[in-house]
């Protein structure tokens, strides 16, 4: 069962966030598309999976590349964009922090 689909989990990024899913890996797109500013922005390396976290004005104030391998990284990460602290700092120093 992936992370995000454990119910502790689901139960907080329902609440707290709007979910949109893309899937860019095989949109292979040339400079003249409109859509590849958009790719470009969100994903340059076209790196999976990519959460990106946008205030309520579009624009991005955390991004977590790659697997979130446990319910407590998706809950600490979940703290970090909805507490705010990604104004302080990373996520990798935010969970840092609360490890120790």
């Amino acid at each position: 069962m992936s992370v995000l689909r454990k119910p502790e989990v689901s139960a907080k990024f329902i609440k707290n966030y709007v979910g949109a899913h893309a899937d860019f890996g095989d949109l292979e797109l040339d400079e003249d598309d409109p859509r590849h500013a958009m790719v470009q922005r969100h994903n340059p390396r076209k790196l999976r999976p990519v959460l990106v976290f946008l205030d309520g004005q579009g624009k991005e104030v955390a991004r977590f590349t790659g697997r979130l391998n446990s319910a407590e990284d998706a809950l600490l990460l979940d703290r970090f964009v909805s507490e705010r602290h990604y104004l302080k700092s990373t996520f990798p120093e935010f969970k840092a922090a609360r490890r120790n």
